[in-house]
């Protein structure tokens, strides 16, 4: 099922969230970045994800010539843009940062380490290939 592509002049309104129930996750990760556009600095936490699987949110910050915890930020306000998408049901009231983090990311617990999600990979370097 294809989604209608929106207006180009209101890119703000998503898809509806209904239509978006519908589809399986990795196509609804393919419409939010096509609906939504990565910004620079969100194509360069996704580009430090992908060059660098595995590194610490402030090896990645570092990547990218931020300080501190500005990868983990940049990647919760990528995910929050496209909530609509990743989440057609709504959040839950209790969604963790790491949880919003998860839509694109897999967590290591005992490395600290973020990697993409092995099934939307190519997804993600669309994104980035597409700006």
């Amino acid at each position: 099922m294809s989604l209608p592509v929106p207006d180009p002049a209101n890119r703000h309104i998503p898809a509806d969230a209904a239509d978006l129930a519908t589809l399986p996750r990795r196509e609804r990760v393919e419409q939010a970045f096509a609906d939504i556009p990565l910004t620079p600095n969100e194509r360069r936490a996704i580009q430090a994800l992908l060059d660098a699987p595995d590194s610490t949110a402030p090896e990645l910050g570092a990547a990218c010539g931020w300080q501190n915890a500005a990868w983990r930020t940049q990647m919760i306000l990528l995910c929050q843009r496209r909530r609509r998408y990743f989440w057609p049901n709504g959040m839950g009231a209790d969604i963790t940062n790491g949880a919003i983090i998860g839509a694109l990311t897999v967590y290591d617990s005992a490395t600290l380490g973020f990697s993409p999600q092995p099934d939307i990979l190519h997804i993600l370097y669309e994104a980035v290939d597409a700006g």
